[in-house]
């Protein structure tokens, strides 16, 4: 069962969080469709190093649902994490992040050099960069364009929210029907269907934009970066580390045999050493 939250307001929306453990500060995101307790697997074993501070990212779980559009732009859930952060009087900290909560950790990488002691990134490539184009043959991807169209997406939706979010959830096998029942609880909470939109939005119409034009200006991460990927995942076929070199200068990682994109889920312990190995290189007591 996910651990009770505590809540921070920031930024004029109340943010849950989980706390886990003590030691040197470890900020851990989430993607869609997961709260916080998609770490339980990992948290345990952490929490003998780190402090674990697990959030429901703005929009998700027991946090807050509502703000406008714009809310959901990379700079602003970045800047509830530094706020989260703030609030905990963290002044140094690693972060790990996951699909949604990836391009996140990855601003929070590139705007707080110096304070974020190292970023690892799971089962992703970087947007902005130069790849060669990939198409998706399974069609799973669908659902982003459908999430862009206004007023439509919101209607159909909201019909049954829990049978919409349920087939995402039955992509993925590994989760018991318990943990099934409870994201689709998660998601079918009111406000979750416009969260997960405008989160969606902006980053397939916004967020793009501003990491091209970083790209451009030849501004790369200087944050030390740490890449796992499912090699059944999303990324298993993409030239990951190619990608995440052309974005930043200090970049290690290595891809998970056995994985899909859940990677911390279906290989816990695999991430957990990788979470250690990347903190041991840092320097991180």
């Amino acid at each position: 069962m996910t651990q009770t939250p505590q809540f921070a307001e920031i930024n004029g929306t109340r943010i849950a969080y989980s706390v886990t453990g003590s030691g040197f500060p470890l900020l851990m995101l989430h993607g869609f469709p997961r709260t916080r307790r998609t770490w339980e697997s990992v948290t345990p074993a952490l929490a003998q190093r780190f402090t674990v501070v697990a959030p429901d990212r703005r929009g998700y779980g027991d946090s807050g649902r509502g703000s406008a559009p714009e809310a959901y732009e990379n700079g602003s859930l970045a800047a509830d994490c530094i706020a989260l952060a703030d609030h905990l009087s963290w002044q140094e900290f690693m972060v790990v992040g996951h699909d949604k909560g990836a391009p996140v950790a990855r601003r929070l990488a590139a705007d707080l050099l110096g304070r974020v002691r190292g970023t690892m990134l799971i089962d992703g490539v970087p947007t902005g960069v130069s790849m060669p184009e990939r198409k998706d043959p399974t069609g799973r991807t669908w659902y982003f364009d459908f999430f862009r169209q206004r007023g439509f997406s919101e209607q159909i939706i909201g019909q049954n929210p829990g049978l919409f979010f349920g087939l995402f959830l039955d992509r993925n096998p590994h989760l018991s029907p318990e943990e099934h029942a409870f994201y689709v609880a998660e998601y079918s909470k009111p406000g979750s269907v416009d969260a997960v939109l405008a989160d969606y939005r902006a980053d397939l119409e916004v967020d793009p934009g501003y990491w091209k034009n970083q790209m451009a200006a030849g501004r790369k991460i200087e944050t030390p970066l740490y890449i796992i990927w499912g090699d059944k995942g999303a990324a298993a076929n993409a030239p990951v580390m190619d990608a995440w070199h052309q974005a930043a200068t200090d970049v290690r990682g290595e891809v998970v045999a056995d994985a899909g994109h859940y990677v911390h889920e279906m290989q816990p312990k695999a991430t957990i050493a990788h979470i250690m190995r990347f903190a041991d290189e840092l320097g991180v007591p």
